[in-house]
């Protein structure tokens, strides 16, 4: 009778190991880690937005004030309203009459009269922009500006004369010369 419980106690011992693998026997004891979850950490406060008091709300059915038609933004795009011929008629200068008409289709009057000195002021920036870096880079020497063409038959015979003065690879005389 004593051989009983020494098997049952052995059986135990062998069992125990094998059931402590288990995930749940694990949970039920309290041997897994639980770790925070990194999105519950901090809550975030809701967006709400501030009341505005002196915005009052459409009447119902009405269309939004803030918006407007696309097919409207559209034509006002693509096409003046005012009529050309009204515009040519106030427009000065000694244009003919037909000219003025199309002047006035192409919306001259729209034209922003600014558009010349913004245009000289962005080439003024771009030439006094510092191209030594690029030079750098490119490993060519920095290129002064002189406000002439570029004479391409000069350029030609330039290349020309510096391939006829480069000099001859030498034969290494190696095993990879047969290939």
């Amino acid at each position: 009778m004593k051989r009983l419980p020494v098997k049952r106690l052995a059986g135990l011992l062998i069992c125990l190991p094998m059931a402590a693998g288990c995930g749940d026997l694990r949970e039920a004891a309290g041997l897994t880690k639980k770790s925070p979850d990194e999105f519950a950490v901090t809550t975030k406060a809701p967006l709400v937005i501030p009341p505005d008091f002196n915005l009052r709300p459409p009447a119902p059915g009405a269309p939004p004030t803030n918006q407007a038609d696309p097919s409207t933004n559209a034509q006002t795009a693509l096409f003046n309203n005012q009529d050309p011929q009204a515009v040519a008629r106030n427009m000065t200068g000694n244009y003919s009459m037909a000219e003025k008409l199309l002047l006035a289709n192409a919306g001259v009057q729209n034209a922003d009269p600014g558009v010349r000195t913004k245009l000289q002021s962005d080439i003024r920036a771009m030439q006094a922009a510092d191209t030594s870096f690029t030079d750098r880079v490119l490993g060519a020497a920095p290129t002064p500006y002189t406000g002439q063409p570029v004479n391409a038959d000069a350029e030609i015979g330039k290349r020309a004369s510096k391939r006829q003065q480069a000099p001859k690879p030498k034969e290494s005389g190696g095993w990879f010369d047969w290939f």
